[in-house]
């Protein structure tokens, strides 16, 4: 095997950057690696230099646009906002129970807040009831059972 391979020094480029995308997270160097790939592809079939810097910069020309657009996608699905901003108004949630103190509690963004019904007049909250999100006081996220 040729460690000169033009073939096998694009796919090596594509692996390092592949490896180097899994420590960032984020889709532009991945499409750059699959740019890469496929100007090892180009290599392997006998593809000039010049023809090979021609699939690469075509690839990332194609691939890095289609990787912003699912970035921002991404990012754009996640609401912007501090608990008790009103940003989660009306979602719904299910009851769970804390462990160390047993309060009905709902879980937000990772986070526990404990559940007061907006009314009194309703009996307790228990864990599996289907709710939704008033607003918050405090600590305290005032909800009323959804059905």
């Amino acid at each position: 095997m040729d460690l000169l391979n033009p073939a096998l020094l694009w796919l090596l480029l594509a692996l390092a950057i592949l490896v180097i995308e899994l420590l960032t997270g984020s889709y532009v160097l991945l499409a750059i690696s699959l740019a890469a790939g496929l100007t090892a592809a180009a290599a392997w079939l006998g593809l000039s230099l010049a023809s090979q810097l021609i699939v690469m910069a075509l690839g990332c020309g194609i691939l890095v646009p289609l990787a912003i657009r699912r970035l921002r996608k991404r990012q754009s699905k996640s609401t912007f906002g501090v608990a008790g901003t009103g940003s989660n108004t009306g979602q719904r949630f299910v009851v769970t129970q804390r462990d160390y103190d047993g309060a009905a509690c709902i879980k937000l963004d990772g986070d526990f807040y404990r559940a007061v019904l907006e009314t009194s007049e309703e009996p307790e909250l228990t864990p599996g009831d289907p709710v939704m999100l008033v607003r918050f006081d405090g600590t305290q996220a005032i909800v009323k059972r959804s059905h």
